[in-house]
């Protein structure tokens, strides 16, 4: 924040500059100092709130941290896009870096790299053709903001109904001992299995799907998301190692899996739940490979193609009209 308002405040004034662009840059300088307010109010509001349902609102649709971004951002790119072309050449290869990840037939990118290559800072064209890169960039980087949120809420959304499932589980095995035949000739005193019996076997489920996330946890290393995505994406494996485990023993030795034997033993019971909480891998694939592509360092070619539909704006005509971003 306070980066930025020092670099507003060493942008060039209108007094060097046409009666009809000095009041265009007038006019972005106090839109940029409004964005930096609306951030400073943003921050603000995140750290002073004690409403428990807007703290709540904001964790989920992702108000303070990306309405804040976004402030940030555009500040930043209407800074630039006002500064002097010698200063705004000094970030061209701060933004170029930033903008590494879109695709390469993209049009800002290339007029930037153009101007690069050319070696000319005092290029007029240069404070906006460095913005309107740095604006893709930017872009780039609340997409993905916005897709690990939504991706973390559908993680809890899923894992809300994956307890409800648990709970019914229970509920059932509660009221009707038998209805949930975990174990036949290897239950406890050869009683009807009932909510002892599939607690412990939802319980070793689990304890067979941590097995799997702890593995997970020790390769995994840091990650820019600001979502905590990480956490909700193996904390759901719990409750459907738990499902698994009580879903595979209804069906061994059935038409469904001919090929594994009933236990004969408690034990034996014991062990298939563990190992049947581990299988829930087989149905987690598609969750943590979508996980990890939002995790990744760079976003995904689909996202570069997306950006790269957006049009680049003419250098030469923006600088006589007022900033996109800024409107």
């Amino acid at each position: 924040m306070y980066v930025l308002r020092d670099q507003l405040d060493a942008t060039r004034g209108p007094s060097d500059r046409p009666r009809h662009a000095g009041a265009q840059e007038a006019q972005s300088r106090a839109g940029a100092e409004r964005l930096l307010d609306k951030a400073e109010e943003y921050m603000q509001q995140a750290a002073g709130n004690r409403n428990l349902r807007w703290r709540v609102g904001s964790w989920w649709n992702g108000l303070a941290y990306e309405g804040t971004l976004a402030c940030l951002h555009a500040a930043e790119v209407a800074i630039i896009a006002q500064s002097q072309p010698a200063r705004a050449w000094t970030r061209i290869d701060s933004v170029l870096a930033l903008a590494g990840p879109l695709c390469q037939k993209d049009p800002r990118l290339t007029l930037v790299e153009e101007l690069k290559l050319k070696d000319s800072p005092h290029d007029e064209r240069v404070p906006w053709a460095v913005a309107a890169l740095l604006e893709a960039a930017y872009a780039a980087q609340e997409e993905r903001a916005v897709r690990s949120r939504n991706f973390r809420n559908r993680l809890i959304r899923s894992g809300i109904v994956l307890s409800v499932l648990l709970m019914v589980t229970v509920l059932v095995a509660w009221r009707s001992a038998g209805a949930l035949p975990v174990c036949s000739d290897g239950c406890p005193r050869r009683t009807d299995p009932g909510l002892r019996e599939v607690g412990l076997v939802m319980l070793l489920g689990m304890l067979g799907a941590a097995t799997h996330v702890v593995g997970r946890l020790q390769k995994m290393g840091g990650s820019w998301n600001p979502y905590n995505l990480p956490f909700y994406q193996e904390l759901i494996k719990l409750p459907i190692g738990a499902l698994t485990a009580v879903i595979g023993l209804l069906l061994v030795d059935t038409e469904w899996l001919p090929m594994i034997k009933a236990p004969d033993s408690w034990h034996g019971v014991m062990a298939y739940a563990v190992v049947f909480g581990l299988a829930q891998i087989a149905l987690t694939r598609a969750i943590d490979q979508r996980a990890d592509k939002i995790l990744a360092s760079d976003p995904d070619p689909e996202e570069a193609r997306q950006l790269e539909k957006v049009p680049a704006p003419d250098p030469d005509t923006r600088l006589q009209t007022t900033p996109e971003f800024l409107t």
